[in-house]
């Protein structure tokens, strides 16, 4: 018994030490709420933009993306100072996304597969966060 606790406890430590573990990480569970702090008036104009590049995207236009895509970073960072301390977490996830969005879309070597999942994730993001 005695054995079987300490090799336990050697197979989980080692667990912890290489990362495979990670107790900030919170669980994620299908009945944690998410948080609803952006009024539908404040998501509006992100949501808009969002799924019009979307939009544009699945047309193959790729001038109108890269447009809506500068409008939604423009848009996202001008009203930074009265979103972001509603929830720092929340608003650094969604931007962090959009930038993978950008990246992807906008940058010298566009990969239109990885952009949109980014984008897709930042309108869920979105609209999971508006009351």
């Amino acid at each position: 018994m005695r054995f079987t606790l300490t090799l336990c406890l050697v197979a989980l430590s080692s667990f912890v030490l290489t990362g495979q573990v990670r107790a900030e990480e919170p669980a994620k569970s299908a009945a944690a709420p998410i948080s609803k702090i952006y009024t539908s008036a404040e998501s509006a104009e992100f949501i808009a933009l969002a799924k019009s590049a979307l939009a544009a995207l699945s047309a193959g236009k790729s001038a109108v993306v890269i447009a809506k895509l500068t409008d939604l970073e423009s848009s996202w960072d001008d009203k930074e100072k009265a979103l972001r301390p509603r929830d720092e977490v929340r608003w650094v996830l969604i931007d962090k996304t959009m930038d993978k969005a950008i990246s992807a879309l906008r940058g010298s070597k566009v990969d239109n597969v990885k952009g949109k999942e980014a984008l897709e994730l930042v309108l869920k993001l979105l609209v999971e966060s508006t009351k």
